[in-house]
């Protein structure tokens, strides 16, 4: 099962394209400054079995590929891969790019566990590293400057390229059925903190 945080269609904010993005919950790194840290408890939100989230992303087609984030992505790697495999797989969907937001360096997760070395043979994209705050930047995908794009195949050098062209993509403020205001993308901290001023109780 996947404890899902949120899961929605963004447009270029997570990657270039239509792409259905998930925010799994939990995360154990606690970097400081973290752009998501209601995602960092691993506390149940919606558990949700892989093929029944590879539906309501067939649901959501045409899409161009799926972005993982959270949270951190490979605290779920396992049920993450039966996810994109089960996309990959639907009718309507087929050949997707994933990209994945993780804190881990791509050096730390290669043949770190055999789980980790599961999802990475599945991702076009690793987007690494964890967040300084120290340096912060306004940069494509990526919310401090030691962040790393890393192409892991030829659809991911391509999607790279497309990524270093478009420059910094900002945000996408969606707000949930039930209230919830969801940011997604890299908007600068001046922006958050406007953010959290406008909607605070009066």
């Amino acid at each position: 099962m996947l404890n899902v945080a949120h899961a929605c269609v963004t447009e270029a904010v997570n990657g270039p394209g239509r792409r259905f993005t998930v925010w799994v919950q939990g995360c154990p790194r606690r970097c400081p400054g973290c752009f998501n840290p209601g995602l960092q408890p691993f506390e149940p939100r919606h558990s949700v079995e892989p093929a029944d989230l590879a539906l309501e992303a067939q649901a959501c087609a045409p899409v161009d590929g799926i972005s993982l984030s959270g949270g951190e992505p490979f605290a779920q790697a396992e049920a993450l891969s039966a996810f994109l495999d089960a996309a990959r797989a639907a009718p309507g969907l087929g050949d997707l790019t994933a990209i994945a937001f993780t804190g881990y360096p791509w050096e730390e997760l290669r043949g770190g566990r055999p789980e980790w070395d599961g999802l990475l043979d599945r991702l076009d994209v690793l987007v690494d590293g964890a967040y300084d705050a120290t340096l912060a930047a306004e940069l494509s995908l990526r919310g401090s400057s030691n962040q790393r794009l890393v192409p892991l195949t030829g659809a991911g050098e391509r999607l790279c390229a497309q990524v270093e062209a478009a420059g910094a993509t900002g945000a996408l403020v969606t707000i949930a059925p039930d209230g919830e205001v969801i940011v997604a993308g890299f908007p600068p901290p001046t922006f958050l903190a406007a953010l959290q001023r406008r909607l605070a109780p009066a």
